[in-house]
């Protein structure tokens, strides 16, 4: 309880500097804490796309059940499939129900075309990939098939989205790496920050520091209340920088909201965000505990 004093003491006698290491600290838990949220959001997203049939390869009319069996068979011994499912006409006719809900003019019920049935739909077999890289594999096999339709220009009738997947891995990845080096940054200017200012508050208490070593307090004795400061230095600064990041994503969550429905669940979950509370003030106590410590070293040794 003394120590806390003290170190209570320190941070009242120089409010400034405090005030600059917490800011310091708190803007790059700001940071990690977004990214986090974006990191994750992103990979619930691309998980969400690689999730969901990959592949559609639409299927002649007078197709056999054993020939697609053996097709399905072809492609699970490919080793890159993750799921495969055939799609019949009435399956289809189901699908394409939901997919426009009660319109009259797309269910054909007020046009010269009569009702939409099954016979008009194709059937199709939905193929689910491992990974994105897995696609021209798949797409080979499909094509040499003569169960898939093919188009008057001879073009076999498959569709894969390879670009949008291709094109969120990449992004996803950049986010990642961006975040990470921009992070490390932070982490590192926090840290050195927090180690300039205690160095400060050392050096400025030399005298009072003499004294005490004369009357033979020991160093660790001497240099514990700076090592309370910098942890508190770090613990607020954790506490700052996510309330701050609290804030941004609760008012961001109906524009988001919009945007993601069906692929993530606003607003977030409070375990998330508990998570991530207890991960960031774990994570830079300590490393306002390691800044103070390298700031007592240079005492300790002289």
């Amino acid at each position: 309880m003394r120590i806390l004093k003290v170190a209570w003491h320190n941070i009242r006698r120089s409010p400034y500097q405090a005030f600059a290491a917490i800011s310091m600290t708190g803007l790059t838990v700001y940071v990690i804490s977004l990214f986090a949220l974006v990191s994750f959001g992103s990979h619930v997203i691309l998980r969400s796309f690689e999730s969901k049939p990959q592949i559609i390869a639409y299927l002649k009319d007078d197709h056999k059940a054993d020939d697609v069996n053996l097709l399905i068979s072809t492609l699970s011994n490919s080793g890159v499939v993750k799921s495969s499912n055939y799609v019949s006409k009435t399956q289809a006719l189901e699908l394409y129900k939901q997919s426009v809900g009660n319109d009259p003019v797309l269910l054909g019920s007020i046009t010269d075309l009569g009702l939409i049935t099954a016979d008009i739909l194709p059937a199709s077999l939905e193929v689910t990939a491992k990974t994105p890289d897995d696609f021209p594999k798949l797409v080979e096999i499909l094509q040499k098939s003569d169960l898939v339709s093919t188009t008057p220009k001879g073009k076999k009738e498959i569709d894969f989205p390879e670009d949008v997947v291709t094109e969120l891995t990449a992004w996803t990845n950049a986010i990642r790496v961006s975040g990470l080096i921009l992070i490390s940054l932070l982490c590192f200017n926090s840290v050195i920050s927090i180690v300039s200012f205690v160095s400060m508050k050392i050096a400025s208490r030399r005298t009072e520091i003499g004294t005490m070593k004369l009357l033979g307090a020991k160093g660790w004795f001497i240099v514990k209340p700076f090592l309370i400061e910098s942890f508190l230095y770090g613990l607020c600064g954790a506490f700052v920088g996510w309330l701050g990041a609290f804030i941004t994503i609760l008012y961001a969550t109906p524009f988001l909201a919009a945007r993601l429905t069906g692929i993530i669940i606003f607003p977030l979950g409070w375990e998330v965000h508990l998570i991530l509370f207890a991960g960031l003030i774990i994570t830079f106590s300590v490393l306002g505990l390691i800044s103070g410590f390298l700031a007592s070293v240079r005492f300790l040794r002289r």
